[in-house]
This record gives C-alpha cells, sequence and structure tokens, in this order.
C-alpha cells in the first residue's frame, strides 16, 4: 500500500507534543540508559516537517 508523503508547515506546537512523547518513551523505558533528542523531521524549528498520509 502506497502512503502520500506531505510537507507540513512548522508548527510551533511540535515542541510541547514532543516533550509529552518523550515522556512518555522514558516512562516505559524506566532506568534504562536513554536521551531522546528528537523525533523524526519535525524537530528543526522553523523547517516543515514530513507527514505520511
Amino acid at each position: 500500500m502506497e502512503k502520500t508523503v506531505k510537507i507540513e508547515e512548522y508548527n510551533p506546537d511540535w515542541v510541547s507534543e514532543f516533550h509529552q512523547e518523550k515522556a512518555r518513551i522514558m516512562e516505559v523505558l524506566k532506568n534504562d540508559s536513554l536521551c531522546v533528542e528528537h523525533i523524526g523531521s519535525t524537530s528543526v524549528m522553523g523547517l516543515g516537517g514530513k507527514i505520511k498520509m
């Protein structure tokens, strides 16, 4: 099944969405050494991100 990739303009809400997802990931992994720095192409401030549709 083919998916379409759309470039969506930068959304400042992505910063808080990242922190929420990071907290969920860290909670699941508990004490494992892990550093979550970014998730996908939405990590660069001001840059559009790829959205799979």
